[in-house]
């Protein structure tokens, strides 16, 4: 037979009444006769029946709900398991419980971290020429291909040179007539202190001449000094590059009058290097960089929009003198080699730049970690699969993964989702698992490796030769 028991369900419980306790009304039997002389019995007994009759039902209803309390504690003690039965009630409880739930959990990373800082910035060429003519003329000709690369000292720009050269030859023959004139007042003040020797000549005259002569000296060099300037001014209406790079677009086109150091012809930025220029905010710097030097060739790695990686490594190579008042901000920037078509000046970039320091982090993955009304927490699984709580102090954040700075011991199973769904002392099946996508640890470790590496050789360069 089995052991099963019905179900009970004390709510359709209704106790009969028993019939020994029923009260009958009184029989005619159970009347006296009738008679005079026994009309005071009759009265008493009707007084008594009416007692009787009021009395009967109060105790039968007492005695009808003690009975049902009775019967119904009866029946919920029959739905209980038995005891003393061989144990067999306790064995139904056991298999009637659920198993302990299985909980997916994931262990604590323990590698090498680095505090690693965002900026955004646009980059700036070490070298920007605005390319205007040195004097005023009409645009001959254009010498060079927009936005091609020129060398220094190319011609890019050719002014009319018919008005330069004629100024040249003007000056050129206003100079020779003023030497001519010089070798004969030279003669004259020659002869005239021949003859003031000779008291042949007033002094007066011999001093005149020799004035005279002086005169013309001037005019001289004030003639040479002109065609000196007009032939540099001949120069400059060939306007060529003076840095190497790339050529902009040229402003001004053939036949357009140019005026002296105010029209741009064109641009001319340095290809071989670009800067970044990005602020970082004292508190920060204090705690992270206070150690970082603008000779140390600290490493900074470099995003251009549009890209996924920081693939640009430069060096930071500027630290300013002062933090700027209105920002709470320090300027520094990092040089990058433009050996890459893409790093242009003024293109929109993010920089990355590692803390001075390096140390042994502890990372789990953020869903990992819950939050009460004043801290954060996760919940650890014991190897009896008991689960406790733990608070923990969060860092910095690693795609998705956080890091524990406090509380946590790297190898301890943490529940990896979702730990507000499960309580402390729960007992749980754990189920290892990977957690999320490890990509930024492993970016992270080659990082601080390549930074490691970076620096070693950094300071091994700067290290005097050994004798």
């Amino acid at each position: 037979m089995s052991d099963q028991r019905p179900p009970c369900d004390p709510q359709v419980v209704s106790p009969a009444p028993s019939p020994a306790l029923a009260v009958s009304p009184p029989q005619p039997d159970d009347l006296p006769a009738r008679g005079g002389a026994d009309s005071a019995g009759r009265t008493g007994h009707r007084k008594a029946s009416r007692t009787a009759r009021r009395t009967a039902p109060r105790a039968t209803r007492r005695l009808a709900r003690g009975l049902g309390l009775a019967t119904l504690a009866l029946l919920l003690a029959a739905c209980q398991p038995g005891e003393g039965q061989g144990g067999q009630g306790d064995a139904a409880d056991g298999a009637g419980s659920a198993p302990a739930p299985r909980v997916e959990v994931v262990q604590a990373v323990r590698q090498p971290v680095s505090n690693w800082y965002r900026y955004t910035t646009r980059l700036e060429a070490p070298e920007r020429v605005t390319l205007r003519p040195r004097v005023t003329g009409q645009v001959a000709e254009i010498l060079f291909e927009e936005g091609s690369l020129v060398e220094q000292g190319q011609p890019l720009v050719r002014l009319d040179l018919a008005p330069f050269e004629a100024r040249v030859r003007e000056l050129e023959a206003g100079l020779a007539r003023g030497r001519a004139e010089l070798a004969r007042a030279n003669g004259e003040a020659n002869r005239a202190n021949q003859l003031v020797g000779r008291n042949l000549m007033a002094r007066e005259e011999a001093e005149a001449r020799r004035a005279s002569a002086q005169a013309q000296n001037a005019e001289v060099a004030s003639l040479q000094a002109q065609l000196d300037s007009a032939r540099l001014d001949l120069a400059h209406a060939e306007v060529s590059a003076p840095i190497s790079g790339r050529v902009s677009r040229a402003d001004l086109t053939v036949g357009n009058v140019v005026s002296a150091g105010q029209s741009v012809l064109t641009t001319i930025v340095s290809t071989d290097q670009v800067d970044a220029y990005f602020d970082i905010d004292e508190r920060s710097w204090n705690r992270d960089f206070a150690e970082i030097t603008a000779d140390q060739g600290w490493p900074v790695e470099l995003q251009l929009a549009g890209q996924d990686d920081f693939a640009y490594l430069g060096e930071l190579d500027f630290i300013d003198n002062r933090v700027d008042e209105a920002t709470g901000t320090l300027r520094v920037r990092a040089r990058f080699d433009a050996g890459h078509p893409s790093l242009r000046p003024g293109a929109f970039a993010r920089v990355r730049i590692a803390a001075a320091r390096h140390r042994d982090g502890v990372l789990v993955p953020d869903r990992a970690i819950g939050t009460d009304l004043d801290a954060n927490f996760v919940l650890v699984a014991d190897e009896q699969g008991k689960l406790a709580y733990r608070k923990v102090t969060t860092g910095a954040r690693f795609g998705a993964w956080r890091e524990i700075s406090e509380g946590l011991e790297g190898g301890e199973s943490v529940v990896a989702a979702g730990p507000s769904k499960f309580g402390p002392g729960m007992a749980i099946s754990p189920a290892l698992v990977d957690g999320p996508d490890r990509a930024p640890l492993e970016q992270l470790r080659e990082r601080t490796r390549r930074l490691a590496e970076r620096l070693d050789a950094k300071h091994l360069d700067q290290e005097p030769a050994r004798t």
